[in-house]
């Protein structure tokens, strides 16, 4: 299921990775990922397949590690409703 922002949520791009926040009611969650994610991974179009294939490519990292520790980052995201992983 392709990911995306819950509603209301914003990202934006850190030297130490992603800062997601909402406005109201007010709530940050501070995701240090250095340069495996990026804002895009989280619009409606990316999948975990997809988001893996794009870290290994970018960063040289192992699929394995990114498989491994990604589903359990975006599991969180998704509980704490930072993102969401169902259609619109």
């Amino acid at each position: 299921m392709p990911l995306r922002l819950a509603a209301d949520v914003r990202v934006r791009r850190e030297s130490w990775g992603l800062l997601f926040y909402r406005q109201a009611p007010h709530k940050l969650c501070f995701v240090k990922s250095g340069d495996w994610l990026q804002p895009a991974h989280f619009d409606g179009t990316w999948t975990l397949e997809t988001i893996i294939d794009d870290v290994s490519r970018r960063t040289g990292a192992p699929p394995e590690i990114i498989a491994r520790v990604l589903p359990r980052l975006t599991g969180r995201l998704i509980k704490n409703r930072i993102i969401a992983d169902e259609i619109r």
